[in-house]
């Protein structure tokens, strides 16, 4: 019997019976516990989503009806995850609503020590209203929309200002702080306006550093120089910038010169050759030939400038330079012989600073006399001149002075054709804090970025058949400027509007990613190409609104407007 007592051989199978129990409970338990972390991340996920889903439509509804419509959105984000719902519960609070749910996560080790579920409470909290939002309205205001379409008592331009009056009144309506909402106006056409005040800003080009400054004219010369001298206005219009910037919210940068937005020159056109003026602008009278009608175009001595002036144009050989020059020696500007070791051979003249010195210096210029206006389109009555077409109302940038936004609305004008992609770029950068506009604040999530873009047409330059410059003059210039990315060499009408299309295209992406959401609106058009073309600039399919009687245009605004809300959710 006391060898039994004393017999320890047994111990260790006893002992580590004792301890698997222990054992098992700690290492299950941090599995248990891992799997209650989970649970309870997955449910924030979740309660938020199906906060988020029941807010944007609590008007009217009880508190047991959001909560039973949040409740599902809750179960269906759960997905497969195992989560006992105990309780869940969804209430006003102010002018928020609440979320709370309570539940458990089952053990699958805790139990041993009789803990059958791990408890979980999660809540959320929305406050339904506004943050802030800039809306910017890019607006087609071309020819077509002073159209009046059958059985419709409005012209189209007056339905849409109409209704985009109602939405600035509902915008207004929504929050008693007029800083939370700022509203913006971007008329386009075949240009976008940007201000006549603007002439001196730091984002144009007042250096004349940009190719497109040179374009139809020489390198240097500057069009505000020349607007000056002529005794024009620049009415505020600019070109396209240079691919891939066309359809980027590049920030302008003089060091950068094709970040800078050039001014709108339209070029004079050829004179007359019968009683009917041959071109829609002709505005000074033509000189003497240098070659083809482009390079005739794109003669600066017409505005006034010594002769001296082609030894810039690189298109012309230095033989016709020297022949051009020799032929209006008593023009007083070219270099003598006797004061030029190159004996006066065209550019190597000193660049044309001879005896009359630097061409492009305004004070060498001499005054030229300027044509009458006159009508050359039956439905457009623009003034003719380097702002031909610059018919458009300027840009008005984001502010919460309601009432410069229903003067703006007020005063459109429909003149020109349609160019949708620089009406959305110049409404991405009407929203984007930095220059040339910077009323905008930062890209973040409490602040909505909206656009709100209206077209009653395709995007449209037209081909011209015989036509010096290849097409009419354009925020891309002529054709043969060779300034519309996609089109190179020879073109017909249909490439020029694809290129277009994929420029539209691009930007609409570019402004989706960098956090605008954009809404827009076809007006009166059923056709395959501008439907595919809107509905894929649309932030979504919902986004599209397709109207197609221009008295119905109140009804879109109204909803776009009743989508403009912002959701601030916090835990």
């Amino acid at each position: 019997m006391d060898r039994f007592f004393f017999n320890q051989r047994g111990n260790v199978a006893m002992i580590f019976a004792l301890c698997l129990l222990p054992l098992i409970v700690m290492m299950g338990g941090a599995v248990d516990m891992s799997r209650q972390r989970s649970g309870e991340s997955r449910a924030q996920e979740a309660i938020d989503a199906a906060l988020l889903a029941v807010a944007r439509n609590a008007d009217g509804q009880t508190d047991a009806q959001l909560t039973k419509a949040a409740r599902r959105w809750f179960e269906t984000h759960m997905g497969d995850t195992v989560f006992d719902i105990d309780s869940f519960s969804v209430v006003r609070v102010g002018d928020g609503l609440r979320a709370n749910v309570t539940g458990g996560v089952d053990t699958a080790f805790l139990g041993l020590i009789g803990i059958g579920e791990l408890k979980v409470n999660r809540t959320a909290e929305i406050e339904i209203g506004l943050t802030k939002i800039e809306l910017v309205m890019a607006l087609d205001t071309t020819g077509s929309m002073a159209e009046t379409p059958s059985g419709q008592s409005k012209t189209k331009l007056e339905s849409l200002e109409d209704a985009a009056l109602q939405m600035v009144t509902t915008l207004d309506d929504l929050s008693e702080d007029d800083s939370l909402i700022e509203i913006g106006v971007v008329p386009f056409a075949t240009y976008v306006n940007v201000g006549s005040n603007n002439a001196d800003a730091s984002w144009m080009d007042t250096q004349a550093k940009s190719e497109i400054h040179a374009d139809n004219l020489v390198d240097g010369l500057n069009r505000f120089d020349l607007y000056e001298h002529l005794g024009y206005t620049w009415k505020g219009c600019v070109m396209a910038r240079i691919a891939p910037h066309d359809v980027q919210d590049t920030k302008p940068t003089p060091s950068k010169p094709e970040t800078l937005f050039v001014p709108l020159f339209h070029p004079d056109e050829p004179d007359k050759t019968g009683w009917r003026e041959d071109y829609p602008n002709n505005y000074v009278d033509d000189v003497q030939s240098i070659g083809s009608t482009l390079l005739d175009v794109g003669n600066p001595v017409k505005y006034g400038l010594p002769w001296s002036v082609i030894t810039l144009m690189d298109d012309l050989s230095e033989t016709q330079k020297r022949l051009l020059l020799a032929a209006h020696e008593d023009d007083g500007d070219e270099c003598g012989d006797e004061e030029d070791d190159n004996q006066g051979r065209g550019q190597e003249c000193n660049k044309g600073k001879g005896k009359g010195g630097n061409p492009l210096n305004p004070n060498k210029w001499h005054t030229v006399e300027l044509h009458d206006n006159y009508q050359y389109y039956s439905n457009m009555d623009t003034e003719i001149g380097p702002s031909f077409s610059c018919d458009m109302s300027p840009i008005l940038p984001l502010t919460s002075n309601y009432l410069e936004v229903r003067k703006t609305i007020k005063a459109l004008k429909a003149s020109g054709s349609t160019n949708i992609s620089e009406g959305v770029a110049w409404a991405w950068r009407a929203l984007s804090p930095e220059a040339p506009f910077m009323e905008g604040d930062r890209f973040t999530q409490k602040v909505q970025k909206v656009m709100v873009l209206l077209s009653d047409g395709n995007n449209s330059i037209a081909k011209r058949s015989g036509h010096f410059g290849g097409t009419d003059y354009s925020a891309y210039g002529y054709m043969e400027n060779e300034r519309l990315e996609g089109v190179d060499g020879w073109y017909d009408q249909k490439e020029i509007l694809n290129a277009m299309d994929k420029r539209t295209k691009l930007v609409c992406q570019n402004a989706k990613q960098a956090g605008v959401r954009i809404f827009v609106i076809r007006l009166a058009q059923e056709d395959e190409r501008s439907e595919k073309l809107l509905k894929g600039c649309a932030s979504s399919k919902d986004d599209f609104i397709d109207v197609q009687e221009s008295d119905d245009l109140d009804v879109a605004f109204r909803e776009i407007a009743d989508k403009i809300s912002n959701l601030r959710i916090s835990h």
